[in-house]
């Protein structure tokens, strides 16, 4: 007990230390990227602060599989120097035990992965986007106005401000189930007041046949099921999207404002997501076999490294083949985990096997020197 705590307590410190390194300089990038941007609001050291508040749990989480792999490499590598392994070894341990008394911290550091992509992600990057759109010099393109869908009806809108509860040059388009328009809805803004939009300066044309199709006075009520929140979402259209979000889109209980195959694979990413931990170790445990002693062991480590980055191509390649509906939602999403688990699998038995019979060369020489 006392050397699984050891062994999980040290990957995970190794693992957090390295995480926070390396989105501590992806932040420090990305604030020499938008600096200007973040200085034009005139808000000062406060922008800063906020904005990386609101910026840091993004980085964070993506270092987070490349920060597991490197703190396991580095704890490896520490325990093979400091012989440790080698004790462990002549105690009839082998790597699978290894790999076994560090998965409970690899397991801690899934679990908060997975809170992170379903609970943290989701309002800090809307937050984020919400910042971004209600400064003074807000960083939105009003020559690219937001485009959604709302059952049948296309609408358009050109900023918000009021947390979402205003919209500003607002289109609806109303088409009837054969995707025919039948209507043109403009407003110069629509406020939310007591759960409903009221539109100010609208004006509507009917494209029925028999209908006039000038624009008549349309100021009052317009009824939608569009909300602030989805207002607040289309503004981020490609962001983190928690799990029972992206499931109400799916079932049609949430406005989407983006493709349905993007929903159906963040849906699965949210929980395939955080596997990355697991797999990233068992990819680094080569470098239980490093020899410090021997220089050519370290290509142990480095074989690690190489297949945890093969790991990080490979998933993001299949997870945007999914997100453009390319690939199957499920298979997108827990294909490269899968498939690289078994590799890290294949890998550590073939070395492990290795170890324990002596190669033919070895045995020759040894006869020989008898």
């Amino acid at each position: 007990m006392r050397v699984l705590r050891y062994m999980s307590l040290r990957f995970l410190a190794l693992a957090t230390v390295a995480t926070l390194v390396l989105a501590s300089i992806a932040e420090v990038l990305d604030l020499v990227d938008n600096a200007g941007d973040i200085l034009d609001r005139g808000q000062g050291a406060a922008g800063f602060g906020t904005y990386l508040l609101l910026r840091v749990p993004t980085l964070i989480s993506h270092a987070l599989p490349l920060g597991v792999l490197v703190g396991a490499l580095m704890t490896l590598s520490l325990l093979a120097r400091n012989s440790e392994i080698v004790a462990m070894r002549a105690s009839g341990r082998s790597s699978w035990n290894l790999f076994a008394m560090m998965f409970p911290a690899a397991f801690v550091i899934a679990s908060v992965h997975c809170v992170f992509l379903d609970a943290v992600l989701p309002k800090t990057e809307q937050r984020l986007a919400l910042w971004w759109a209600e400064g003074q010099d807000p960083k939105f393109d009003s020559a690219k106005p937001v485009w959604l869908r709302i059952g049948d009806d296309v609408v358009s809108f050109e900023g918000i401000a009021n947390r979402g509860r205003t919209l500003k040059n607002l289109k609806v388009f109303e088409r009837a189930p054969d995707k025919t328009a039948t209507g043109k809805l403009t407003a110069t803004e629509a406020r939310w007041e007591k759960k409903r939009w009221l539109l100010t300066g609208a004006t509507y044309a009917s494209f029925k046949r028999g209908e006039s199709n000038a624009a008549m006075p349309a100021d009052g009520e317009w009824k939608t099921t569009f909300t602030p929140a989805d207002a607040v979402a289309a503004m981020e259209p490609f962001g983190q999207i928690s799990a029972s979000a992206a499931q109400a889109v799916i079932s049609g209980q949430r406005v989407a404002n983006a493709p349905l195959s993007f929903y159906q694979t963040q849906f699965h990413r949210v929980f395939a997501a955080p596997m990355a931990a697991v797999v990233m170790l068992l990819l680094a445990m080569p470098g239980a076999f490093v020899n410090w002693r021997d220089a050519r062991s370290a290509k142990h480590a480095m074989t690690g490294l190489a297949l945890g980055l093969m790991f990080l191509v490979c998933d993001g390649l299949l997870t945007s083949l999914g997100l453009a509906a390319i690939l199957p939602p499920i298979v997108a999403a827990w294909s490269g985990t899968v498939m690289f688990l078994a590799i890290g699998a294949w890998n550590l038995n073939r070395m492990e096997q290795g170890l324990a019979r002596p190669s033919r060369r070895r045995t020759l020489a040894l006869e020989t020197g008898r």
